[in-house]
């Protein structure tokens, strides 16, 4: 089943103008694909790599054979060459030995796969290429688990019901940048955003256009509500609750709503 964060991704423009412009490039040359799910299948339809791509490989690690359960290693079966899609298929292990120009990974989070190509593999001086570019850090996992909490459905909510209160948001990380960029909170009553690494800011400095704040400086600010803006929060409402904030009528909620057993798991792991 296709992710939130694929079926989102590539909806957008620039993905469709990025991956065209690669594709344009690497046009003519010796390619291989990295990655052979249901994502690639779904992105071949539209984007046909299977006929615009002179195509030598295709490599998935579902494509390693299994251990040989024979002796003197004689099962026809496992040693035959696969070919998935009309495309010949290989284990990403026998990339080096291949013939080619170009690896294309096509998989919605490329991150372990470059590692995998360039620390294990050791591959240098070709030309590696992603379909996926993530804009923001660990932009697939945040956005997915967004989705998962259904943050789409408790952010309009809690608009709602903040509605006309003066909101300080804590927690200036790429977290809140993913959240941003792909929801919409310019409905909140935003004065401005605190985080620790703010401690010693200038004068009238700003963070993706709020003002920002040191901790220590919440109080004499003296918004209604702080919105806790980080994935992890706990530790972090109870530090502002007991130390920060201790004393004062400043109410502290997290903008992302979690179920309670989810919150058990992350604090006890």
């Amino acid at each position: 089943m296709l992710s939130k964060y694929f079926e989102m991704k590539t909806k957008t423009k620039k993905f469709d103008d990025d991956l065209l412009w690669s594709l344009g490039e690497i046009k003519g040359k010796k390619v291989i694909l990295y990655g052979a799910g249901e994502g690639f299948l779904e992105l071949n339809k539209k984007y046909r790599f299977t006929e615009v791509l002179n195509i030598v490989a295709i490599a998935d690690i579902k494509f390693e054979p299994k251990s040989c359960c024979c002796e003197d290693c004689n099962c026809q079966h496992e040693h035959e060459e696969k070919t998935f899609k009309g495309i010949r298929a290989i284990a990403p292990t026998k990339i080096p030995k291949e013939d080619y120009d170009v690896i294309l990974i096509t998989n919605e989070k490329p991150k372990g796969i470059l590692k995998f190509i360039f620390e294990d593999l050791k591959i240098e001086n070709k030309d590696v290429r992603t379909v996926f570019n993530e804009e923001i850090e660990d932009e697939a996992s945040n956005y997915n688990y967004l989705y998962k909490m259904k943050f789409d459905k408790t952010l309009p909510k809690l608009v709602k019901k903040l509605d006309g209160k003066k909101i300080l948001l804590y927690g200036a990380g790429v977290f809140l940048e993913l959240i941003r960029k792909y929801f919409d909170i310019s409905s909140f009553n935003i004065v401005g955003i605190a985080d620790k690494k703010f401690e010693h800011h200038e004068e009238n400095e700003e963070w993706n256009g709020y003002k920002v704040y040191s901790p220590k400086e919440i109080k004499e600010l003296n918004p209604d509500v702080v919105l806790v803006t980080t994935k992890f929060y706990i530790n972090i409402i109870e530090d502002l609750y007991y130390n920060t904030l201790n004393g004062t009528k400043i109410k502290i909620k997290p903008l992302l709503k979690k179920p309670f057993l989810t919150l058990v798991k992350e604090i006890w792991g």
